[in-house]
């Protein structure tokens, strides 16, 4: 929560400070960062709330809990991000036209540069607390810095080059170049939380923390069915049937799933793990060499003793 506050009031200086100095001196380039700042208040204002919101226990109408308010969040903001650029673009190819000139071109770096040495700073700082939460919000949020970070730094050398060159048709064609960039930013994004939303099974690494805690326990596990997985902001779901050997007793049973419970809890951060557990038909025993492998197994340890 304190991430999204720092976010929220640096974005509202950050706006202000280059609106001012974009409108006075006239430079489109300044005036897009300042208007994608404005922006940042708005994403970091849903994202406070939405973490506000995902935080809170399940209830009777969100059993699950409330972690889907945090994709949900971040798909609102890929469409902010996706209409500034918009906007910004269609703004760029209007003073391209009428070769608009900006005044006092020093400050405007003095400012930019400032600003950059800011967004820097809390891009490292919201990258860090959405690493230490995993929170796919405060991801949005830092990535959506670090769109600004570099759109930043390209209205920086386009300043420069102005300064220098006094081709000032350069702020409309930097506007124009960081408009696509923020564009692409938005729609990666988008695709991103949407895959969440639909709940797309988790990723392959995780798939394979499961698979081998699974196979720890290949000898009792008779088959694993209905696996299902999900994710939503910071927490993974993780749902399995597991059909045990028939001559498991019902403690031994509970002891294993347990024990894979615990170990996929502690190997994937967030997870929420639910396991039924099935015993085998001995009528299809002739089916599976489970059996077979237990009896080996008793016999190999009798024989020790």
């Amino acid at each position: 929560m304190n991430a999204t506050k720092v976010s929220i009031g640096t974005a509202v200086f950050l706006s202000v400070f280059k609106a001012a100095v974009g409108i006075w001196s006239g430079s489109l380039a300044v005036l897009s960062s300042a208007f994608d700042s404005l922006l940042d208040v708005i994403s970091s204002t849903v994202n406070y709330y939405a973490l506000k919101v995902s935080m809170t226990p399940p209830d009777e109408n969100h059993q699950y809990g409330h972690a889907k308010f945090e994709p949900l969040a971040a798909q609102i903001q890929s469409f902010l991000i996706l209409f500034s650029g918009i906007y910004i673009l269609y703004k760029a190819y209007g003073n391209f036209h009428s070769e608009m000139q900006i005044k006092a071109v020093g400050i405007n770096i003095a400012v930019m540069a400032l600003s950059m040495v800011i967004t820097a700073v809390l891009v490292y700082f919201l990258k860090y607390a959405a690493n230490k939460l995993r929170s796919t919000v405060l991801y949005a949020d830092s990535l959506h810095y670090r769109t600004d970070l570099l759109s930043g730094a390209g209205v920086l050398i386009a300043l420069i080059i102005i300064k220098f060159t006094g081709l000032h048709i350069i702020d409309a064609i930097v506007s124009a170049v960081i408009a696509v960039y923020i564009i692409v930013s938005a729609l990666r994004l988008n695709f991103q939380v949407t895959r969440e939303l639909l709940d797309e099974t988790l990723p392959e690494e995780d798939m394979k923390v499961v698979q081998e805690i699974l196979d720890r326990h290949k000898i009792e596990i008779v088959n694993v069915h209905k696996l299902r997985t999900r994710s939503a902001g910071n927490q993974k779901f993780i749902d399995m049937h597991l059909v045990l050997y028939h001559g498991l007793s019902l403690q031994d049973g509970n002891d294993i799933r347990t024990d894979i419970e615990k170990r996929i809890k502690k190997g994937i951060k967030g997870a929420d793990v639910n396991i039924y557990i099935e015993p085998c038909d001995p009528d299809h025993c002739d089916t599976c060499c489970v059996c077979g492998e237990q009896e080996q197994d008793k016999n190999t340890n009798s024989g020790s003793n």
